[in-house]
């Protein structure tokens, strides 16, 4: 052990030498959360914002005039005297947002109380436009339903028997949780995995081109030993960068303005020492896999280059699970549990909406365990070979 330990501590003292590590796993995510926090957020809502107040050029065909009173001349620009395929050819230009078509046994079907068909062209990119433009075509079909009841003498009650009242009766915590908690494990890990990987690179293959692996493999201490000591340096390295990337939080929800007070109140509670318990019993062994996998990785090549372009493609295998967790519709079960990367980020997401079950957990922990049994026999298989630790 305590061979272990000295090969440890000598890695360390390597690594903190190195100022890139230092930025990678240190400096970049405890600044860069709070960053991408703030920044996602303000920016969403200066774009939502302009598109919500931008004038809007608007083409009618074959319009009723009681219609063109339903439209507000000072946010919306109307456009005369435009064709179908010209309106169309304009939206797809982006001179012109949308185009509302009557047909032309519009109004005579009104007064016959039939249904009349509209046609709206429209382009589902530009933000808002759908909705902006709806609204008006409904308070105008509205004032044509109250007109029908009027005349019918009927009341609104009898053609809307249906009163529906919705009651969301989820926690805050768990709402919130739900919509952006998918992010959080994302950022987590990916800054363990950069944090594994430029030690990993330094310390294996950063040695076979300084030429210090061969002086390392002459001291009295087995092959097992040696790759623990590096492993242990590049897995701490690691949980490090995740720790700085909690921190960052920390400080996102503690100093920066603008933020919504349920948002501000959920990011606060991430601090609790539950969430911490269970982030870090989940983050522990996922640095040991990636110390223990990118190790196996590396070794193999013969120059920092070489270990790059070897690990790049791994980088993509564990960011499509973390990924995956953001989309609808994957939630955490037996089966996702057993997933690597994907179970983590799932159960991050759980435990910030206060919803994960102790099984799951669990289950996921041993999983993980398993995996980085799992990774450290394969680089110690890879790290025994002459052929691939020395050049």
């Amino acid at each position: 052990m305590n061979t272990i330990l000295t090969v440890f501590k000598k890695e360390m003292l390597d690594t903190l030498r190195d100022r890139r590590t230092l930025i990678t796993a240190i400096l970049m995510p405890a600044m860069l959360t709070p960053v991408l926090i703030w920044g996602v957020g303000a920016l969403t809502k200066k774009i939502m914002e302009k598109e919500q107040s931008k004038k809007l050029s608007l083409a009618v065909l074959n319009p009723p005039d009681e219609f063109l009173t339903y439209i507000d001349t000072s946010i919306i620009d109307l456009k005369v005297g435009i064709t179908m395929d010209t309106g169309r050819d304009e939206i797809l230009k982006d001179s012109l947002d949308g185009m509302i078509g009557f047909k032309e046994d519009f109004q005579r079907k009104q007064e016959d109380m039939n249904r009349s068909k509209v046609d709206f062209w429209f382009k589902s990119t530009n933000l808002t436009v759908k909705e902006r433009l709806s609204r008006i075509v409904d308070d105008y079909e509205e004032s044509l339903l109250d007109k029908r009841i009027t005349f019918l003498k009927i009341s609104d009650k009898a053609i809307d028997p249906i009163q529906l009242r919705q009651h969301d009766i989820a926690p805050p915590k768990e709402q919130i949780g739900k919509t952006i908690g998918g992010i959080l494990p994302y950022l987590f890990i990916v800054f363990c995995f950069s944090g594994c990987m430029y030690p990993a690179l330094d310390l294996i293959t950063g040695e076979k081109e300084r030429g210090t692996i061969e002086t390392l493999l002459t001291v009295p201490a087995s092959r097992f030993k040696i790759l623990a000591g590096k492993v242990l340096a590049i897995a701490l390295v690691g949980l490090a960068a995740g720790v700085m990337g909690l921190l960052g939080l920390v400080i996102a929800a503690k100093f920066l303005p603008d933020m919504p007070d349920e948002i501000a109140s959920m990011m606060s509670s991430l601090v609790s020492a539950k969430f911490i318990i269970m982030l870090l019993l989940m983050l522990i062994p996922l640095c040991f896999f990636f110390a223990g996998a990118l190790t196996a990785l590396v070794v193999r090549a013969k120059s920092f280059k070489e270990a790059q372009s070897i690990v790049s493609p791994f980088m993509m295998v564990v960011i499509l699970p973390a990924a995956l967790a953001m989309l609808p519709g994957i939630e955490l079960n037996w089966k996702t549990a057993m997933v690597p990367i994907l179970n983590i980020a799932l159960a991050t997401k759980e435990i910030v909406a206060g919803t994960i079950q102790n099984g799951h957990f669990i289950a996921i922990v041993i999983s993980l365990v398993v995996l980085a049994i799992i990774a450290m026999i394969t680089s110690y298989r890879a790290f025994s070979k002459e052929g691939m630790v020395l050049k």
